[in-house]
C-alpha cells in the first residue's frame, strides 16, 4: 500500500520545493503542510496492529507537522517550531527505545558527540538567546539517532533500518538549517534543507511495520 502513496508524498514536496524557490508563498501554505499529512498516512498505512511505537511515531510527526507550519508563517516562530521538533524527537527516541531500550553503540555514539561539538562550536557566537533551546535540540536530535540506530540492530525487521537511514536525513537537514538560520545562507540550502527533510520523515514512516 505505502508504494502508492510514494509518487504522491514525491509530487507533493517536489512541488512545495519548486514553489519555495519561486517565492509563492501561498502554494507553500498549501504543500508544505500536505505533504507531511501524505507521510502521516503512509506511517499509518504500514500496519494494521498497532503498538506503542507506532503511536509514538504517529505523535512525532504530528508536532513535525506543527513545527513546519511555525516556520512556514511570515512571522518569526522559529523557537516554537523548535520546541515542536523537540518534542517530536522526544516521541521518536520514546518508539525507537519501547522494545529494545537503550543499547547505544560506542562508535556511533563518539561520531555524533564529536559531530555535535563541532557544528555547536561553528554555531555558538550566532547563537545569542537561543542558545539553551539549540543545545537541548541537539541533545534530542543526537539521542534519536542513537535511538534508531539501537531499533535498526535489534528489531526482527529488516524495514527498521529505514529508522536510522531517516534519523541521519534529519540530522543532515537539522544542521544545514542550523547553518543557514545562524551563519550564512546558501542558494541550495533551502532546498537541501527541504529535500533531506522529506526523505527523513519519509523514511522513519516507512520503518513502521510488524
Amino acid at each position: 500500500m505505502f508504494n502508492t502513496l510514494l509518487p504522491f508524498i514525491f509530487i507533493s514536496a517536489y512541488s512545495h520545493i519548486y514553489f519555495d524557490s519561486l517565492k509563492k508563498d501561498a502554494l507553500c501554505y498549501i504543500f508544505k503542510p500536505l505533504t507531511t499529512i501524505l507521510i502521516i498516512c503512509l506511517a499509518y498505512l504500514q500496519t494494521t496492529t498497532f503498538t506503542p511505537v507506532h503511536y509514538w511515531v504517529f505523535g512525532g510527526l504530528v508536532f513535525s507537522l506543527l513545527g513546519d507550519i511555525f516556520l512556514m508563517l511570515k512571522k518569526d516562530y522559529f523557537l516554537q517550531g523548535l520546541i515542536a521538533f523537540f518534542i517530536a524527537h522526544v516521541a521518536y527516541v520514546i518508539a525507537f527505545t519501547d522494545t529494545t531500550g537503550f543499547e547505544f553503540n560506542s562508535w556511533l555514539l563518539l561520531f555524533l558527540l564529536a559531530y555535535a561539538g563541532i557544528l555547536i562550536a561553528v554555531l555558538n557566537k550566532h547563537l545569542g538567546k537561543l542558545r539553551i533551546p539549540v543545545y537541548a535540540y541537539a541533545t534530542a536530535l543526537t539521542l534519536m539517532v542513537l535511538t534508531s540506530y539501537n531499533f535498526f540492530q535489534l528489531s526482527w525487521h529488516y524495514m527498521s533500518l529505514y529508522a536510522f537511514v531517516g534519523a541521519l536525513f534529519f540530522m543532515v537537514s537539522d544542521s544545514i538549517l542550523a547553518y543557514r538560520r545562524f551563519v550564512k545562507e546558501y542558494a541550495w540550502s533551502q532546498p537541501a534543507i527541504l529535500a533531506t527533510y522529506y526523505i527523513a520523515q519519509s523514511m522513519i514512516a516507512l520503518s513502521l511495520t510488524n
